[in-house]
């Protein structure tokens, strides 16, 4: 279910094209990628949510994760 929240909140992003595009199993359970605008986000299925930038992630959560991607594309 908290993989549907995420894509359906990606989904409102006009650059995201609505693709998992990798998938991977870890001792902390399945990571997912997605691309939006360059930018990877991935996330675990518990915890919170990383956006990669180059070689540091910025972590957020399921609710700032439209704003925090937007202010980037943007910038």
């Amino acid at each position: 279910m908290r993989d549907k929240s995420i894509l359906n909140k990606l989904k409102t992003i006009p650059e995201f094209d609505g693709s998992v595009i990798n998938r991977y199993q870890t001792r902390d359970g399945l990571l997912k990628f997605v691309t939006v605008g360059g930018l990877s986000i991935k996330w675990y299925s518990r915890g919170n949510i990383a956006i990669q930038i180059g070689d540091d992630d910025i972590i957020c959560g399921i609710n700032e994760l439209v704003s925090v991607i937007q202010g980037l594309i943007r910038s």
